[in-house]
């Protein structure tokens, strides 16, 4: 007794095919409804091969998404604690600041003035320590990192140099942070 399945032709099946074999090995049958014939052990193993491929399909999709969870959770745990990083010694000249205005009086102005330098230095320091960096304001006023708040009339310097700093303007590596504030050089106007 033999395993396999076959299904019945028709004469049209016969004329079809004679008809492609005629027409060469480079034509296409363009017939959606072929039929095959396999084994009942092939059909098992080829079912049994299907089920074990969607299993292993769901297995990598399930530790796909695991795995892009994990790495969220990690890239937001990294970006934390860079923040308590650089938030640290900001917070400690915070308290250096809160001291030197309970400290502050006449008697001892230059103490204090020394004291805010000092930790205005240290911000300075915590800052570069982030990778922050002031913006140079020296020279021809750039539109891609400084901001024109007013003009000075000015003959002694070409026409849109700084001649004043407002606010300054920082950069994280390549990325503005904060545009510089600048009041810029025009020429003076005639007296008429």
């Amino acid at each position: 007794m033999s395993n396999n399945t076959t299904e019945p032709t028709s004469d049209s099946d016969t004329t079809s095919d004679n008809q492609s074999a005629q027409k060469g090995p480079d034509a296409t049958d363009t017939r959606a409804d072929e039929a095959m014939t396999i084994t009942v052990g092939e059909f098992e193993r080829l079912t049994k091969d299907l089920t074990e491929w969607k299993e292993r399909c769901m297995r990598s999709q399930a530790e796909f998404e695991n795995v892009r969870r994990r790495l969220r959770k990690e890239a937001d745990e990294a970006g934390t604690r860079a923040v308590a990083r650089f938030v640290k010694p900001i917070i400690t000249e915070l308290d250096n600041l809160e001291r030197a205005v309970l400290a502050a009086n006449p008697n001892a102005f230059v103490e204090f003035a020394q004291g805010v330098t000092m930790t205005q230095s240290n911000l300075l320091n915590a800052l570069q320590g982030a990778g922050i960096e002031a913006i140079p304001c020296e020279g021809l006023f750039d539109p891609a990192v400084h901001e024109v708040l007013a003009e000075e009339e000015n003959d002694t310097v070409p026409k849109g140099t700084i001649v004043q700093i407002f606010r300054a303007g920082y950069k994280l590596r390549d990325q503005l942070v904060r545009a510089a504030q600048v009041i810029v050089a025009k020429p003076k106007t005639p007296a008429g």
